[in-house]
């Protein structure tokens, strides 16, 4: 039997890595990789019981972000104030991952409704992280509605087709690994 402790962090530390890989974007001179954020909190959400995970892993995109802006000159044009309204549209994924786990389960016929879940988490974050940049983070001169739906139609798309891929990637990957060693989907469960 595999304890859950060990394959919660290693969980952890996968998505850790791969946060780390896509955020810093430190590979993108060779391939350009999205970023796995919104992703990675719904995968920690599924399978990463412990509230403190999900504070950890924000504070490592913190310091990823921080790093990459004040040691590798990247723009901070995205660095504001509302930078703060990650945690709720993070936390958004998180949760929904959650509800996943408890309520569908790591199963086949519960993915047409997860990607459904998954589909409007991603709305819900992208709604709270581009809403809060736009109106609160002092970027543009008298923010409206009118000016804000046509950047949910130009960023969410692209937000979207990342999240499913880097989701569907981690439950594919699982689902192999559960494949060579079955005990992992019974320590899953509990």
């Amino acid at each position: 039997m595999v304890r859950n402790t060990r394959f919660e962090l290693s969980v952890f530390g996968l998505l850790a890595l791969v946060m780390l890989v896509t955020r810093s974007h430190s590979l993108s001179q060779v391939i350009h990789l999205p970023d796995t954020g919104l992703a990675s909190f719904f995968v920690l959400g599924f399978f990463v019981r412990r509230a403190v995970a999900f504070g950890a892993l924000f504070l490592l995109g913190y310091a990823i972000d921080v790093v990459v802006i004040g040691w590798f000159g990247q723009s901070s044009f995205c660095f504001t104030p509302a930078y703060w309204m990650l945690v709720p549209a993070y936390g958004v994924m998180w949760l929904a991952g959650r509800y996943a786990r408890a309520r569908l389960g790591a199963n086949l016929a519960a993915l047409p409704i997860m990607a459904v879940l998954l589909i409007c988490a991603t709305f819900a974050s992208e709604l709270l992280s581009s809403g809060g940049f736009y109106f609160l983070g002092g970027r543009f001169a008298d923010p409206t509605l009118a000016g804000f739906l046509p950047r949910i139609g130009r960023y969410f798309p692209p937000t979207l087709w990342a999240t499913l891929g880097w989701s569907g990637l981690a439950a594919a990957a699982f689902s192999l690994l559960s494949l060579i060693r079955p005990e992992l989907r019974e320590s899953e469960r509990r």
